[in-house]
């Protein structure tokens, strides 16, 4: 199943452009609690190119670094992490068949559908902590329903592109952009390190860093 959710995201994904994340304070949020120690983020390998199946991942995690004026990314940023995870999951989340539509632009994603898109960072939902104040407007946790809401992005000013990438030892190197749909001009570069994981990408991020 999850192999085919991540080949469904992939038939889109190298084609999507989106807008800028708005960012906004608020007060700190609740922590949710830990998944059961039986869980293991997603155990079904995806059987895709790493381009295809882990555009979402570097996708987010480039439009995190830039909001945070950051070169390098590190999943031990909680604040970082987190915003990089809420951008995976409200630019891909719709595509994956275990969200549940709120409308007005809102999701519903169980625990164990956050924790998989997590996976992907090589960290693990329960090593983020409390959820960052400043995604309280965007990222919520339901203690009920053991699920995250989650507010979708648009995607109308900026497609991202995965423009280079090769097999190395345990892995994958990767570079791209990401490019104004309005004069075609590179709002960032990137190149990104990858290592296969037996989760529901196949790959996690070792290394990212903005050019």
């Amino acid at each position: 199943m999850k192999k085919l959710l991540t080949g469904a995201i992939a038939a889109v994904l190298l084609l999507l452009p989106l807008s800028g994340v708005a960012m906004a304070g608020h007060e700190e949020a609740s922590q949710p609690p830990a998944l059961g120690q039986e869980y293991v983020p997603g155990g079904v390998p995806a059987q895709l190119a790493a381009s295809e199946a882990m555009a979402p991942a570097l996708h987010g995690v480039v439009l995190a670094m830039m909001n945070h004026g950051t070169a390098s990314f590190n999943p031990d940023d909680q604040a970082l992490a987190w915003e990089s995870l809420y951008n995976m999951l409200s630019l891909y989340g719709q595509l994956d068949d275990r969200a549940e539509n709120l409308g007005l632009d809102c999701l519903l994603l169980p625990t164990e559908t956050v924790a998989d898109y997590c996976a992907a960072l090589d960290t693990r939902l329960s090593q983020l902590g409390a959820l960052p104040g400043q995604l309280a407007d965007r990222l919520t946790y339901e203690a009920g329903s053991g699920s995250y809401q989650v507010a979708c992005g648009s995607n109308d000013q900026a497609s991202f592109l995965i423009q280079d990438s090769r097999n190395v030892s345990g892995g994958v190197e990767l570079s791209g952009a990401l490019v104004s749909l309005v004069d075609g001009s590179e709002l960032a570069r990137f190149e990104a390190s990858l290592e296969t994981r037996d989760n529901m990408f196949g790959y996690a991020i070792t290394a990212l860093t903005l050019k």
